[in-house]
């Protein structure tokens, strides 16, 4: 009833919205008639517009009055037509021409150099500068994501039907979003409007809007005008033509080493101010091809802003093809010059580019000039006098991109602590009408697109009744017998207050529950969870694990309860208890399928275990920013086991499997009996200037380029509650990871400590060490010894252990042109422990990461106290 009588007050309404409306619209050809998509269409007094779509037709509201309309695509000529808008919509159809482009003669250089590289290398320098000469902006972005899945293997038909999508049927995304952004990174997305024709709304713009190829290396490309350059692409001008009045340059770019962190195509450089005019680059990832399109305007005066992207993706592989398109059409900006800037320097390298003089007096001609090139900075004249050369070497860009972007920081604020990301979703604005969006849109539908709107229309209708509510709730929620077999997970959530609540049942055909060990034979894991967070910050879990080990005949429970009290401070709570089959090296021992591997097919049985029967409290507590302070107390009674299990697939004559001792040359028999022990462990972490985002009243850590210092202290009591253990052991540390480029980076982790107090110490509390000596893993370990055997150099003593890794995807043999195309990334590493038992031992590596996309190779070399012991090559899988 109540429908009936609001759907006439509805179209009532639509129709008077849509008779005030005023603006054009139309369609944008070629000259053959064919239709131009994506096409930009801007009016720069009011730094708004909108793209046609894939049939070229465009539609746009505007104000009452006269303005300049222009029609722009790559490759063709810009139209512009001043149009006097009344209160109706008037109909525009543009003819775009091809755009002709010359190479004047008079830039081809003397050395015979490409003059592209003349024109790069200032865009490249000026880059840091674009990338903060706005301080803020705001604007209104449309993003609208649509594609088809051309082919769907079987095994994911049910699964993709679920989420409203099938085979050669298209489905459209849509939002609207208003976008606040502040230097460094304070990003406000409030939508405005959300529409999808599947069964979830889940298109966001930041991506589209913030991934500009001034910060593609944010995302792991090597932008054609980042500082990397240079040392990646190879550049060519094919050809100059004019664009309002501005000189464009059409840069081929061309990878030296191809790779899934390279563009190819072209860039559109504006001359004099050495901007990004526009771009139609290519990208190839895996098994995805990836077509980028992006066009720039003067939204402020010498302030250029994307104002058009669409990308192309086109996947193929795992049985899966897929076609996708997303284009945004961003208008209304506001922006805001960076106050910490000398914008000037923009006039003044037009006016040394119109007078073509070479030195500083010649440019300044009167005395004001000549007393503000006096106050310049040191920096500031630097950067000048480097963009009067006539020839810009390599090593001058790199000089003039580090003094912009030196100066840009000397004269911006601190870094803020916090990074400010908010998204603002009303669930009043995601309206799947699609009357309402007729009346929002800027970027027409095609027909298709219609026909999927049209189908989730209907699919609106269904899904609103109590009844199908009622059905999706049960389905989410009620217990049936057969999820003990295949498993379930069930959503408890209330997502109008923001409350997750979710409970799981391990599913029996998973077959990673499974699992073989000389000591238990084969064993069945089944990790049940529970988990509850809401808006405040607080969350708790509860995860029992249940495990059966059938030749042992043995079944170990587990369970574990954590809570976060405080998500501003990071302060959580933590009790765990049971009973559990655990190796000596609980902290870094062998992964459990690689065990399993060598055990079942090759007869080496590496892992040794011991019986915990435990009881553990933990709580931990930001002191502050980046400072945290981690207790743990916990009582255990631990006992030996024996082999129970002596089967191997494969039978060896050189080999049996081995008892279940550890191999350790200062290892007494007293350090393996039955004991009870009661430990105490103190962690201190300390990161300087840790930045930080917060979500839901939750601080959320970002990845820090500051190293990380520890403090650890751990104790063990004597007599207190049966304890047979006492020992203190101190230990401090230091790890970082620096970033120098692209998937290009120097990871280090070095340890130093020492037991002041070894008066009774049992094996599984020895120091032990990453040891990763097998042949084959199936989970690859960094900071880990390939070369030493498991257990055999653990100490109670002292000990330095240090790792430092660098990997890079153009290091060694990427260099070479026979495979400077593969996709792998090589790596350098260093290992170096030192005991009483074992001086000064350094392992030195190299390997190749990713190959064919699954495994790693690597060759490394083990000396002790400079002599060669050992070598060896290790092949891993990337399975995490």
């Amino acid at each position: 009833m109540i429908i009936r009588i609001l759907f006439p007050l509805f179209f009532i309404s639509f129709s008077i919205a849509v008779s005030n409306a005023q603006g054009i619209r139309g369609r944008i050809t070629n000259t053959q008639g064919e239709a131009v998509p994506f096409a930009n269409i801007y009016i720069p007094q009011l730094s708004t517009g909108t793209t046609s779509n894939i049939e070229g037709r465009y539609d746009l509201k505007l104000p009452e009055g006269n303005w300049k309309v222009l029609f722009q695509y790559l490759g063709y000529q810009t139209q512009d037509f001043e149009l006097a808008i009344g209160n109706s919509f008037q109909e525009i159809n543009v003819q775009l021409i091809p755009r002709d482009y010359q190479i004047p003669e008079t830039k081809i250089l003397a050395s015979g150099e490409d003059p592209a590289y003349f024109i790069m290398r200032r865009a490249i320098a000026m880059a840091p500068y674009y990338q903060k000469q706005v301080s803020k902006y705001s604007c209104k972005v449309y993003l609208k994501g649509s594609g088809i899945f051309e082919k769907i293997p079987f095994l994911l038909e049910k699964q993709m039907k679920k989420g409203g999508m099938k085979e050669n049927e298209a489905f459209v995304m849509e939002t609207v979003s208003k976008i606040d952004f502040e230097l460094p990174d304070k990003i406000k997305q409030q939508v405005l409007a959300m529409h999808s024709s599947g069964k979830d709304n889940n298109t966001s713009p930041m991506g589209m809007i913030t991934n500009n190829l001034y910060d593609a290396e944010k995302y792991g490309v090597v932008s054609p005008v980042g500082k990397n350059a240079m040392k990646v692409y190879r550049f060519r001008l094919d050809g100059v033509f004019q664009d309002q009045g501005k000189t464009i340059n059409k840069i081929l770019v061309i990878p030296k080493t191809n790779g899934n962190d390279v563009f190819s195509g072209y860039i559109y450089i504006a001359d004099v101010f050495w901007n990004i005019h526009s771009a139609d680059l290519r990208l190839h990832i895996p098994m995805t091809d990836v077509k980028v399109h992006q066009l720039y305007a003067e939204v402020n005066k010498n302030t250029w802003m994307p104002v058009s992207l669409d990308f192309d993706m086109d996947f193929s592989g795992l049985g899966l093809k897929m076609k996708f398109r997303y284009v945004a059409s961003i208008s209304e900006y506001e922006t805001t010059l960076n106050a910490a800037l000398d914008h000037t320097f923009l006039d003044r390298m037009k006016k040394q580019q119109l007078q073509d003089q070479q030195v500083t007096d010649d440019i300044y001609a009167d005395a004001k000039l000549v007393q503000q090139n006096q106050e310049k900075s040191k920096a500031q004249k630097q950067m000048e006098a480097l963009m009067r050369k006539s020839v810009m070497s390599n090593r001058d860009t790199k000089k003039l991109n580090r003094l912009i972007r030196l100066e840009t920081e000397r004269n911006s604020p601190p870094e803020p602590i916090e990074i400010k990301s908010t998204f603002q979703v009303s669930q009043k604005k995601v309206n799947n009408d699609s009357a309402y969006w007729t009346t929002l849109r800027p970027i027409p539908l095609t027909e298709s697109e219609k026909i999927s709107f049209v189908k989730k229309d209907s699919f609106l209708l269904v899904s609103a009744k109590p009844e199908f509510q009622d059905s999706l709730r049960d389905s989410k929620r009620k217990f049936k017998i057969k999820h003990l077999v295949i498993g379930k997970n069930y959503d408890y959530s209330i997502d109008s207050i923001k409350q997750y609540e979710r409970f799981t049942i391990p599913s029996l055909k998973n077959p990673t529950l499974l699992s073989f060990n000389s000591v238990d034979g084969l064993r069945l894991e089944l990790p049940f969870s529970y988990y509850k967070s809401d808006s405040t910050g607080r969350m708790k879990s509860f995860n029992p694990t249940f495990a059966y080990a059938f030749v042992r005949k043995k079944l170990d429970v587990e369970f574990s309860y954590q809570r976060r009290l405080n998500g501003m401070t990071n302060r959580w709570f933590s009790v765990s208890a049971g009973t559990a089959t655990t190796d000596y090296n609980r902290i870094s021992g062998l992964n459990t399928m690689s065990n399993d591997f060598h055990t079942i097919w090759l007869e080496e049985n590496y892992k040794r275990f011991y019986r915990r029967d435990f009881l553990q409290l933990m709580t931990s507590h930001d002191l502050s920013n980046g400072l945290n302070l981690n207790v743990t107390l916990d009582y255990s009674e631990n006992s030996p086991l024996t082999n129970h299990s002596s089967y191997s697939l494969i039978k060896y004559d050189d080999r049996e499997i081995q008892p279940n001792i550890p191999a350790n040359k200062t290892l007494l028999p007293w350090q393996l009996e039955k004991h009870q022990s009661l430990i105490g462990r103190l962690v201190l972490e300390y990161t300087p200037h840790h930045r930080y985002s917060i979500r839901n009243h939750t601080k959320m850590y970002a990845e820090s380029k500051y190293p990380t210092y520890s403090l650890v202290y751990k104790g063990a009591f004597s007599g207190v509650f049966g304890s047979d253990t006492r020992f203190d052991l101190v230990k401090i540390g230091l790890r970082q990871k620096v970033k120098f480029g692209i998937d290009e980076h120097l990871s280090y982790n070095i340890s130093t400590g020492k037991f002041i107090n070894s008066s009774k110490v049992y094996f599984e509390e020895y120091q032990h060490f990453n040891t990763q000596p097998t042949r084959f893993m199936f989970i690859s370990s960094e900071n880990s010894f390939r070369l030493l055997p498991f257990y055999e150099y653990s100490t109670q003593k002292s000990f330095i252990d240090a790792h430092a890794n660098w990997e890079s995807r153009r290091l060694i043999l990427k260099q070479l042109p026979i495979i400077k195309n593969s996709p792998f990334s090589e790596n350098l590493f260093v290992n170096f422990l030192s005991t009483p038992e074992l001086k000064n031992y350094t392992e030195i590596g190299y390997g190749l990461k990713q190959v064919f996309f699954l495994l790693n190779v690597e060759a490394v070399a083990g000396f002790e106290n400079g002599k060669y012991r050992s070598a060896g090559i290790r092949v891993s899988l990337n399975l995490k």
